[in-house]
Formats: C-alpha cells, structure tokens, sequence
C-alpha cells in the first residue's frame, strides 16, 4: 500500500492505517458528536484511533494525492503523508462527510516524512478546529484525539506521537488541480472540475457574466488587469461559474480569518480549501495585539502569510487555480462541450480569442473576490461592534479602530467584548492592565505621553462610534445583544495550548484536565454554561488572559 510513487493518472491510493504498539483514545469533542449525531462505542473508538479499519464491497481507506506552490515555488507532486480517509458520514438532515486520521502511519505520498504527528501539533489542530467552528469560522472540524503510547516520533527532539479524527464537507483543494496541471492531464482535469461541480459544490448561483466589472477596491489585492483588457463575456460555463464559487467561497472565509484575527500561518495551495474552510492548522495564531505585519510561522522569514497579506496570498493561490483551467475557462459555453475540444483542446486559431476569454474571466474574479471579501469584511465588522447594518462611512470608522487597537496594543479580541459591556463612557477600561497601570502610576514622562495618546486615540474613536450609533438609533441595549452574538468570550491563545500540552505529555496523558476544559471552552466559546463546573480557577485566568507579555504574539514552526 505504502510504497512511494508518482501518479500517471488519478488523485488517490488505497492504504491503511499502520498498527502502533498501543493506541489509546482520550476524548473527542462533544460538540462534534453532537452535530454529527454519533454515540461511541469500542469499536468506534478503535477506528478513530486507527487501531481498527472497516472496509467492504465499497468501502476502502485512501490516502489523496495533490501538488502544490510552497512558499511561492511549484513543489510537486504532494500528497497525504500521513493522512488516512476512512470512509463518509451522513447525518440525519442528509449532510455528508469525509472521515480521516491525521498521524495514522505512512503511505504512498510520504515522501521523506514518518507519517507520524506528534501530540503537540495534534493538541494544537484538535482545539483550533473546534474553536473555529465554535466561533462560525467556516473550518474542517475535529472530531477526536487519541494517543499512540510507545510510539515516537523525531523532530527537535524525541516526541510523543497521537492520532487525530477529524471531518469536512471535502478535503478537496487547490492543490488536486494543481496536481492535474503539472501532469498536463487534460481529461482528469475536466474529470476533477465535473466531479466538484456535481458532488461538492452542487449548487452553482447563477448571475450575470459581466458582474464586478468595475474595480471598487483596486488597493486590497494585486488584481487580474486592466479595465481596457476585458472583453464582455457574454454567458458563462459551468466551469466559469465553478471556478467564481470557489472564489467566493474563500473570499468569505479569509474575511472571517481578518476579522477574528486568526492567522492559518501556511497558506500554500495545497493547504487552500476549494470549498472555503480553514484547514490544516500548524503554525496557527489569534491575534493578542493588533499588528499587521505579525506571522505566527517561526519560518516565515519574508512575512508572506502575515495578517496583512492573507487576502492578497488566497488572491495568489487563486490565480494559480485559474491557470491550471485556463483552457476551461476560457473556452466559454460555446466551446468547451465541442467535441473536438474535448478531445484535442484548442485550435491554433482559437488561442488568442480563448487567452482573452480567461484573462477577463480572472480580471472578473479578481474583483468579485475583492468586493465579496469587503462586504463579508463590512459585515462581520459592523456585527462585532453591534450595528445593525453597513452605512457609509463604516470603512473608515473600521480603519480608525485598527489604528486605536495597533497603537494602543490592547488585546484584539478582548477590545470587542469590553466595548459591548461598557457603557462608552469611560475609555480606561479599553487600555490593557500594563498601560492602565502605567497611566495610572506613571513612571516617567515617557509613559505619560505614551499613555496619553492612546486615552486621546480611544476617546475619539468612541466618539465617532457613539455617532455612528446614534445614525442608525440603536439603542445600549440592541448595541450589546447584535455584539454579543459575534464576540466570542473566549478564544483559544498559543500560551494556553502550550500549558496543555505540556499537562498531557508530562503525564503521558494520564492528566489531561486542561486540555478538556480548554476543548470545552473553544467548542462553546459564546455560552459559559457549557464549561462545566471543574477548574474554574483556571478559566477565569484564560478568560483575564493573564500571563506575561512576552507570552504574547508568539511564533511556532511548521514541525508537527
């Protein structure tokens, strides 16, 4: 099954999971269970550990194939090394999706990797899938973590290893078309496109072709040419109109991620959902303070999946997309079925008109994934600071609260919880505890100038925001019950992750308290009645985000 190789044609290889000496379940999230509507039973904690596989007539595990543009540069053919689907659930309402194991053992896309993933990384991508979720970030899901007693795994260090369950709508992404192109496999590629329009997407919205012609954010990505360059499309393919849901679909979700502060840390291709969900978390962060050039990748030399340039690198990975159908989408409704098309492709005569085509079709995209990336921006934005709707005007009363929050350097998350609580009078409460303190006590004339602008920043922002409140007549208490829906009372930061992480693999997992109060606390991040009564002391520390600043904005590397 496992035997390294390069796929001629196709995107997956049978494989199973590779038997450990000892598989140990711990827990699985009860807020998954819940959703997919699953009781566990031995068995069914035996598979999720990858002790056990089912298989049938129908039914066999996979490992999939995918290539990629890492860091900028075309890296290959790629893979799930250490990745194995299991099979599909479907849910009462009809909702279906796909099972697989994170860390379950080696298979034919390996490479030069164990197939193994460590309890840290495991720990990391079972909370923030649930957190993400929890908050109503689009995301692939977690489902359960289990722990592979005896089995290590050598990255810094000898480290414990673990096996995660988790689930998506598809684990399809811009990578499987990547792969495509690289072999220049014409009618696997129009095989993959059919398949994600009829299985996957399904549902296409319909509209006109010429839709975001004008440019209205030329400033918030590196768009698709200029206005001069685009022919009228005059009706649209299935495959333009696959190609523009996707689009859309990651429009949105990178929208949620700036709004939310999280940062994914490795956006390349291969890790881009086709679908729009979050995925793949390993260098992950949410913003502690507002700073625009942070990375939470230790690698990340060059700032490339910073906060500020992930709207623009989806943008990037996009356009790869767009190469690799180039033919597709440029070919239009009258061409792309004919049948020497499909067959042979494009006519020597047929080039340029068919270039143009694509060119204007991504030139189109580019600005549909702009506007829809601001009006989802606009929304979720206006939504955490309890306005009813977007008025003209919020872009700048949204970009004045950014320059507050980078100056400042008060928690992120925090500023939009302690504003729906305040009654907008006093702006001390929005200054974090060091510099209320220091303004407070101050130390020197440094501090007091330091600290007197940033009471100056918020009490005329609070001002305009009172204003804008006042526009719209919402009322103190409207204001807090539209807040309080969209601002999640706690989320997850890298200093807790690593205090569990450390409880679990200092015990071996026989003391893994921590690590389900924090699974609790992200899966219901609006509603503390589904904390549970057991170490309160403990979440009134991570709620407080008490801990020492240098615990802040940290950095990891992609080793997991």
């Amino acid at each position: 099954f496992n035997t390294p190789r390069i796929l001629k044609s196709g995107a997956f290889q049978y494989t199973v999971p590779t038997k450990r000496k000892n598989h140990r379940f711990l827990l699985a999230s009860p807020r998954a269970l819940e959703d997919l509507n699953l009781k566990l039973d031995e068995f069914g904690e035996e598979l999720l550990s990858g002790e056990s596989f089912y298989y049938d007539d129908r039914i066999f595990p996979y490992a999939q194939a995918y290539a990629g543009f890492q860091f900028g540069q075309f890296a290959g053919q790629l893979g799930d090394g250490r990745v194995v689907n299991l099979f599909d659930l479907e849910t009462e309402s009809g909702e279906r999706f796909e099972l697989q194991l994170k860390g379950a053992g080696k298979t034919a896309f390996s490479r030069f990797a164990d197939g193994k993933a460590v309890v840290r990384s495991s720990i990391r991508e079972f909370i923030m899938s649930e957190a993400l979720n929890g908050i109503g970030v689009p995301t692939t899901r977690a489902l359960s973590l289990s722990l592979l007693p005896g089995t290590l795994a050598q990255r810094n260090y000898a480290e414990q290893c673990a096996v995660v369950s988790r689930f998506a709508e598809s684990w399809l992404r811009l990578g499987t078309f990547d792969l495509y192109r690289y072999r220049k496999d014409r009618n696997g590629l129009r095989e993959l496109c059919d398949y994600t329009i009829t299985k996957v997407l399904k549902e296409l919205p319909e509209f006109s072709a010429n839709r975001y012609k004008e440019d209205k954010y030329s400033d918030v990505t590196e768009g698709g040419g200029p206005d001069e360059n685009v022919i009228d499309i005059l009706d649209s393919s299935r495959y333009d109109q696959m190609y523009r849901q996707i689009v859309r679909l990651n429009a949105k979700v990178v929208a949620y991620w700036q709004v939310y502060g999280f940062l994914n840390g490795v956006l390349n291709t291969d890790n881009t959902s086709a679908i729009g969900l979050s995925m793949d978390f390993g260098p992950f962060s949410f913003l502690d303070k507002f700073n625009p050039k942070y990375t939470p990748n230790h690698d990340d030399v060059q700032l490339r999946y910073s906060y500020e340039n992930q709207p623009s690198i989806v943008w990037w990975n996009l356009t790869r997309l767009a190469e690799s159908l180039v033919e597709l989408i440029g070919a239009g409704p009258d061409l792309v079925d004919d049948e020497f098309f499909v067959e042979h492709g494009v006519r020597e005569d047929q080039g340029p008109d068919v270039l143009k085509r694509a060119e204007s079709i991504i030139y189109l995209a580019s600005n549909e994934y702009k506007e829809t990336f601001m009006d989802n921006y606009n929304r979720l934005m206006s939504l955490r600071l309890g306005l009813k709707s977007v008025m003209d005007g919020d872009n700048e009363l949204f970009a004045q609260l950014l320059d507050v929050l980078y100056k400042t350097q008060v928690d992120y998350n925090q500023f939009f919880i302690k504003l729906q609580l305040s009654n907008l009078d006093d702006h001390l409460i929005f200054l974090s505890k060091d510099v209320h303190e220091r303004y407070a006590h101050p130390q020197d004339k440094v501090d007091v100038e330091r600290n007197k602008e940033a009471e100056d920043l918020i009490t005329k922002w609070l001002e305009s925001y009172k204003e804008r409140l006042s526009r719209e007549g919402i009322t103190q208490e409207q204001r807090r019950n539209i807040a309080q829906a969209h601002n999640p009372l706690f989320i997850p930061r890298n200093w807790m992750l690593e205090e569990v992480i450390s409880e679990v693999e200092d015990s071996r997992g026989e003391e893994y308290g921590r690590l389900e109060k924090l699974l609790l606390m992200s899966s219901y991040p609006y509603n503390p009645e589904k904390w549970g009564n057991k170490l309160k002391d403990l979440e009134t520390k991570w709620l407080q985000n008490e801990v020492d600043a240098v615990n802040f904005m940290k950095q990891c590397s992609c080793s997991s």
